[in-house]
């Protein structure tokens, strides 16, 4: 880990094309910017880790979920084909 002291105002460059800024001091915290292209994400680590447990979360789908939507989709399927016979058996009883 690289340890750095900055005064406000002063800057860190990443490569070439990142820039952090100390903006502000006081006892307990530090504000700082960043300047990065839009394709560089950047996320407070507590967000960051939200999101990477909930896309964690959300990928573990169980076989049991998919054979209940297999069934659904199966019943509905018979559903739609039973109604559209009933409706076809009854224009020719016309």
């Amino acid at each position: 880990m690289l340890v750095l002291a900055r005064k406000i105002g002063e800057k860190i460059i990443l490569n070439d094309d990142i820039e952090i800024i100390v903006l502000d001091t006081n006892q307990n915290t530090v504000r700082i910017g960043i300047n990065a292209p839009k394709n560089v994400t950047v996320y407070r680590e507590e967000l960051y880790k939200e999101i990477k447990s909930s896309n964690m979360t959300s990928k573990d789908v169980s076989t049991n979920s998919i054979d209940m939507l297999q069934d659904l989709l199966k019943s509905q399927k018979q559903d739609f084909k039973n109604t559209n016979l009933e409706k076809l058996t009854n224009k020719l009883a016309r």
